[in-house]
């Protein structure tokens, strides 16, 4: 699963929020980022980059 995606966008959430989404490809919860769209709201949402899945997990483990 690459890109960007419309369909897990949570309201409440806010531009830089890591959430956890249902990845049918793979099975499995994955996070993902709240990204802004091209109108500049906070709708969208992208897998995390390799460095922000370490970051993601020390933060969860503290």
């Amino acid at each position: 699963m690459t890109g960007v995606n419309d369909d897990f966008y949570q309201p409440g959430t806010h531009p830089g929020d890591i959430i956890d989404v249902w990845d049918e490809e793979a099975g499995e919860m994955v996070k993902h980022m709240i990204v802004l769209d091209e109108f500049g709201n906070g709708t969208k949402t992208r897998p995390l980059y390799e460095d922000e899945k370490e970051e993601a997990e020390d933060a969860s483990s503290s």
